[in-house]
């Protein structure tokens, strides 16, 4: 059919579509989590890296992650740069794969909300992962580092009903700053039973405010 592009070409517009949203939301920011379903640590930081990248778009490429990243970034990815599979046997699966991947990617901006649900010690096709978050749309699971990276990204929710529970709260900051200054999603009132743990990692302008809102 005239003006139907191939699926290695679509796969190449989608990833690097979304590479400077992936930068900007991710790369360039810290996230706090807190949520009733975390028993191994009272939050989680995620801190994405450009090499976190690659595990989103299921493809595989002899360039590095970083390199991979940056191409992405810039929008000089070609088609020879990656394949759909490290041998032909298994391009037929990888197509699957991948396409679950670049459907779910748009959605990855949307997991920062209390609108979320998250499950920690997440497993998913052999993949074992720190926790995970949902929101419905799509599935992201991080690995801790020690601070959250992302490992695997699927399309849909695919969290245990009764293992996981709505992120309580979050908190951002910019990468180049030391402390967290934005409450991103959640009440003062979603604090403040974990001020006391996380009172040190907050900015003293932020802190402050707490301490108003909490003598309220």
């Amino acid at each position: 059919m005239a003006g139907q592009i191939s699926f290695k070409t679509r796969v190449r517009n989608t990833i690097v579509q979304y590479a400077p949203q992936y930068y900007s939301f991710y790369v360039c920011h810290d996230y706090l989590l807190l949520s009733e379903s975390f028993s191994d640590s009272p939050y989680y930081v995620i801190s994405a890296e450009k090499d976190n990248y690659l595990h989103l778009t299921g493809v595989s490429t002899t360039l590095s992650p970083s390199d991979f990243f940056s191409k992405c970034l810039n929008g000089s990815l070609s088609e020879d740069d990656f394949d759909l599979a490290s041998n032909e046997q298994m391009v037929k699966n990888a197509k699957g794969t991948i396409r679950r991947k670049i459907k779910a990617l748009p959605f990855i901006f949307d997991l920062m909300d209390t609108s979320c649900y998250v499950e920690e010690h997440f497993c998913k096709n052999a993949i074992y992962c720190s926790f995970a978050s949902s929101d419905g749309a799509c599935t992201m699971g991080f690995v801790t580092t020690p601070t959250a990276r992302p490992k695997t990204l699927l399309i849909g929710n695919e969290l245990d009903v009764n293992s996981s529970s709505h992120i309580k709260a979050i908190l951002s900051k910019s990468r180049d700053e030391d402390k967290y200054t934005t409450i991103t999603s959640g009440s003062y009132e979603d604090f403040k039973a974990s001020f006391q743990v996380i009172q040190d990692l907050l900015s003293d302008n932020l802190a402050l405010e707490f301490r108003k809102a909490f003598m309220k």
